[in-house]
């Protein structure tokens, strides 16, 4: 794997999603097949499915890396290198898509101690990507680890260039739209919609029969 800045420069806007989203009826594999490879590999609890889009644009030679709670733009020396040393931690990757014809990192985050994504999973990711694909659903989702996620704060919002996560009520509901889902072996709680991003006009008021 490495980085392309175009993995992320083409992103749909969160809207441009989630519509495709829905004209794709993506809830069906997404409850179905996609659920279930990840149950089988028994990494439901360290990987979900993300909702690809992105909330505004970077230059080449930056990246979306997250710390504490907040993703904005880095400015990086190195455009391809998976991981890259900084603050003595690193950036390393977080979600990842399936762009031409690779498994490709398009959102970091700042790790103080190892990278996030074990090396020993990168065949899996490479594997859900391939299932999107098979389901034409490789230009909807994405796959994302869990590590540094905070289910106490579900709700991403945008302030000028960066991405905030922020605590359930902080938006109306009418300008939400879901962004992260995360699979449980419960049959009565399929996948856990536990991440949403506020959007700007406009109303999302899916019925995606998840917990």
């Amino acid at each position: 794997m490495h980085y392309v800045p175009e993995a992320y420069e083409s992103l749909p806007s969160l809207q441009l999603a989630g519509e495709l989203f829905e004209k794709k009826n993506a809830v069906q594999p997404l409850v179905g097949p996609i659920r279930q490879l990840f149950l089988d590999r028994g990494l439901c609890h360290k990987y979900g499915i993300s909702l690809l889009h992105k909330h505004f644009s970077m230059e080449p030679i930056e990246r979306l890396v997250e710390y504490h709670h907040s993703a904005s733009p880095w400015v990086v020396k190195n455009q391809n290198a998976l991981v890259i040393p900084r603050y003595e931690g690193a950036i390393v990757p977080r979600t990842f898509r399936f762009f031409e014809g690779k498994a490709t990192p398009y959102e970091f985050s700042f790790s103080a101690t190892a990278p996030l994504v074990e090396e020993d999973h990168e065949e899996f990711v490479l594997e859900v990507s391939n299932l999107l694909r098979q389901y034409d659903l490789d230009d909807v989702f994405g796959v994302r680890w869990l590590d540094d996620y905070d289910s106490e704060l579900p709700m991403e919002v945008t302030e000028g260039n960066v991405n905030i996560m922020m605590p359930v009520g902080s938006v109306p509901d009418a300008s939400l739209i879901e962004a992260l889902w995360v699979f449980s072996p419960d049959e009565t709680q399929r996948c856990h919609c536990l991440s949403v991003c506020r959007t700007i006009g406009g109303k999302h008021q899916p019925d995606h029969g998840c917990s």
